[in-house]
């Protein structure tokens, strides 16, 4: 049997260990992961020179057509998620309207523009959303549903918000279909008070975003949702998690036997809230915090409690990012999708000796494991052929020429930095999408 494609000459990276195996590829399957001598022939070879084999990353958390039209987005992040050797994005339907109608209209777009893979989360807005999970699970292969508690902050960009019964209602649902239920959690009714105190005191800059909604606003509702998670008996998971102190929270879930799950973003390992090069450029939320979060966080991803990696990409042009220039009028949120996983090379397994198993783990099997994508998240036989061939050792300044969104369109958190460490080829489902930093998919 000639099979499609042969990667070999590399060293395949699982969480269970790294091996000197190739991979062998057809109809945009693994078929065979061996050493070289057991590997099938091939119409197309493909040499690594000694670099890592990696499983695609998968970014759990992203947020097309905020900003700018889906359309563009989706067509913008899906390019640099290919470069960036992220093969899945899962991304959040944010839509007041029925899942119905919202859905099939996300995907259409998708199957025109899409350079990777894309799956979705779903927001729990509205009753109807709660009246329509069968179907969002049943017929749309939803399995994972986001609730906010920062009411009723995004009303303004078209996110609704549940009350304290619909999120258990909700929850009790998400149980019974065999999914899980995604929380942002901060308690805007305390935030907004020391909002109004931060700015009347004239405070302009990206730590007064921190100080106005401090790390416990954050940390009482990841409580909260633990606790309706115990009494509803659903799978809990804490998005863009940006306090080390949830440690205590997770103890306390796995006391109660609670399915609970913790996810982090690269800022919130690698940035501080007082970093005047970010400025306001930083503002998202929950906000950047100290550096004490910071290393917390990474002892999270070093020790298993940390569970899953994700981005919170939302793309905005930089000059309606800055808005009025000050901290108060900045638009939330930045790109991110494109550094993701050579943050996590540079920062955690080069800089800080984190086992390239375990972030493995974080970028990919996990996240496959959890959010129930069926057939990626790992390096085995049968699963799509999402991979990328990274160099351990190669150095990069992420400048224009580098990351593809700061070439007049946004900004980049990362932008002067050097990465050690950085992808040299991305395939997804058996087709290399991007190679040498270059997108060269195909839409669709």
């Amino acid at each position: 049997m000639t099979v499609d494609l042969v990667v070999k000459g590399g060293k395949v990276v699982t969480t269970k260990g790294i091996s000197e195996l190739g991979v062998a590829i057809d109809e945009g399957r693994i078929v065979k992961v061996a050493k070289e001598t057991k590997l099938p022939p091939a119409d197309k070879t493909i040499n690594a020179k000694g670099n890592v084999i990696l499983p695609g990353a998968i970014d759990p958390h992203t947020h097309c057509g905020i900003y700018n039209s889906f359309r563009d987005d989706i067509d913008a992040a899906t390019g640099v998620a290919a470069a960036g050797g992220v093969t899945t994005m899962m991304h959040c339907v944010w839509d007041k309207r029925s899942y119905n109608v919202a859905i099939p209209e996300l995907s259409a777009i998708v199957r025109q523009k899409a350079h990777v893979d894309v799956t979705y989360y779903a927001g729990v807005m509205t009753a109807q959303h709660i009246s329509e999970l069968d179907d969002a699970v049943n017929k749309h292969g939803v399995t994972s549903f986001k609730h906010f508690m920062n009411r009723p902050e995004y009303e303004a960009l078209g996110a609704l918000h549940p009350d304290d019964g619909e999120l258990y209602e909700s929850f009790v649902r998400i149980n019974q279909l065999g999914g899980v239920a995604m929380v942002h959690c901060e308690n805007f009714e305390v935030a907004r008070k020391m909002i109004a105190k931060l700015k009347a005191e004239g405070r302009n800059d990206l730590a007064a975003w921190n100080d106005c909604r401090p790390d416990y606003v954050e940390h009482m509702k990841i409580i909260d949702a633990a606790f309706l998670a115990w009494i509803s008996g659903c799978p809990l998971y804490i998005v863009h998690t940006t306090v080390g102190t949830v440690k205590e929270v997770v103890d306390w879930a796995k006391s109660k036997k609670v399915e609970m799950y913790v996810e982090t973003t690269p800022p919130y390992l690698t940035h501080n809230c007082y970093d005047e090069k970010i400025g306001i450029l930083g503002k998202v939320n929950p906000p950047i915090r100290t550096k004490g979060h910071n290393e917390l966080l990474w002892e999270g991803v070093r020790k298993g409690w940390v569970d899953c990696i994700g981005t919170d990409h939302a793309p905005s042009p930089v000059e309606r990012k800055r808005g009025n220039g000050d901290i108060w009028s900045a638009l939330l949120g930045y790109s991110g999708v494109e550094t993701m996983l050579p943050t996590m090379i540079s920062e955690g397994y080069n800089k800080r000796r984190i086992p390239l198993e375990r972030i493995v783990e974080v970028t990919a099997t996990e996240t496959a494991r959890i959010h129930g994508i069926p057939d990626k998240g790992a390096i085995k036989e049968g699963n799509d052929a999402d991979l990328v061939i990274f160099d351990l050792k190669k150095r990069v300044k992420a400048d224009d020429k580098v990351l593809h969104y700061t070439r007049g369109r946004d900004y980049s958190l990362y932008e002067g930095w050097t990465f050690h460490g950085w992808p040299v080829m991305t395939i997804c489902r058996g087709s290399v999408v991007a190679e040498n930093n270059e997108i060269i998919s195909k839409q669709g």
